[in-house]
């Protein structure tokens, strides 16, 4: 449904859903307009099962353990406004973290006295267990709970977030995954990371509708975690708590099982490969183009569907308010929507990559900016 003059090289932030994912989404909000109380009251926890099911049997979670959320941002919050912080208590994280979650955890934390700490990870990172590392050894005895990036969202790099959960748990130290682009970017099989928490995203590599994504929780944290809105369900369940949270059009969950099974008619692993070599090859192409050097190994060991670039000289220089006014100059003025975000005090591009795209838009990207320098 993009419009074809627009190369849309932006599917991380929202996705773009298929056209027969609109209409079910359109026919779910028919149905519940047509019936209100029946479908949002007597049949809701029935159709909530259904797009539950489907989900869990696509990436690895018992129904029980998960709820359904607007965002992973709000899954983050209502895990973090959970928690009983104390001062001293230290929320640690990495200098990839995304900045919506980096604000809750700074809320949160001046509420109980508790402190943020972000370890520096420059880049260029190579590899998985160089990142392990960095992290690992940034833990401190106060540390109450690590939030880790699946895919990063400023430097679109995968971490190995199995591996440092498990040396998390060594340590007694709880983890929460911000999986917002992991779903269907990578194979994703969320129970069995061992993380304490983690949240996704439907709405972006899976294409369903926006608002919707999930919130994960091992069981034996749930009893501490509840959704950001209490509703009539407290101290019912954690499943059953999320499965009402007050008044809402939840037609994009229920739209999610019309998304997978699109996804699954492609392939799901032809979708994962396409992508993938896709964006391995854009990096190659820009920092050829532009004359930069790589933030990750240009064999893409890293990346999953899109990638990080910094931006050529003088514009790698521009300001973060002045990246945010150059994206808006690339839409309007060149019809190219691509990311273009301030990071570790430079100015990036971070295309992404999905099935409809093709090679011809990524070397429109590159011709245009050399274009501008």
């Amino acid at each position: 449904m993009l419009d074809p003059r627009i190369a849309f090289l932006n599917h991380g932030s929202f996705g773009a859903v298929p056209r027969v994912v609109f209409e079910a989404h359109t026919s779910w909000r028919q149905r519940i307009e047509a019936e209100p109380i029946e479908m949002l009251y007597r049949t809701a926890p029935e159709l909530h099962a259904n797009a539950k099911r489907a989900i869990g049997g696509t990436f690895g979670m018992a129904e029980q353990d998960f709820g359904l959320v607007t965002n992973a941002t709000e899954g983050i919050n209502a895990v973090l406004r959970s928690l009983e912080l104390r001062c001293g208590d230290e929320l640690l994280t990495t200098t990839h973290v995304y900045n919506a979650v980096r604000q809750a955890m700074r809320y949160v934390a001046g509420r109980a006295g508790a402190t943020v700490r972000e370890i520096d990870l420059p880049t260029p990172l190579t590899s998985p267990a160089q990142i392990e590392r960095l992290i690992v050894d940034g833990i401190s005895n106060g540390t109450k709970l690590l939030i880790v990036d699946h895919v990063t969202s400023p430097t679109a790099l995968i971490f190995p977030v199995e591996s440092i959960v498990a040396a998390c748990t060594r340590r007694g130290v709880d983890v929460l995954i911000d999986g917002a682009h992991a779903p269907a970017m990578l194979p994703l099989q969320v129970a069995s990371l061992g993380a304490a928490y983690y949240a996704g995203n439907l709405h972006k590599w899976v294409c369903a509708p926006k608002g919707s994504a999930f919130l994960w929780v091992r069981p034996d944290r749930q009893s501490q975690i509840h959704p950001l809105s209490i509703s009539h369900y407290l101290g019912q369940g954690f499943a059953t708590e999320f499965s009402w949270q007050g008044t809402r059009d939840f037609a994009a969950w229920l739209a999610v099982p019309a998304a997978l099974d699109f996804l699954a008619g492609l392939g799901w692993d032809r979708i994962r490969a396409y992508n993938h070599d896709l964006a391995v090859w854009t990096q190659q192409l820009l920092c050829d183009r532009w004359g930069v050097e790589p933030i990750t190994s240009l064999d893409g060991r890293l990346l999953g569907s899109m990638c990080t670039v910094r931006l050529p000289p003088p514009l790698d220089q521009l300001s973060a308010a002045d990246a945010g006014q150059f994206q808006r100059r690339l839409y309007h003025e060149e019809r190219i929507e691509v990311p273009v975000m301030h990071w570790a005090g430079a100015a990036h591009a971070r295309p992404c990559c999905q099935v409809y795209n093709t090679a011809s838009q990524y070397e429109r990207l590159a011709e245009t900016i050399v274009g501008v320098r």
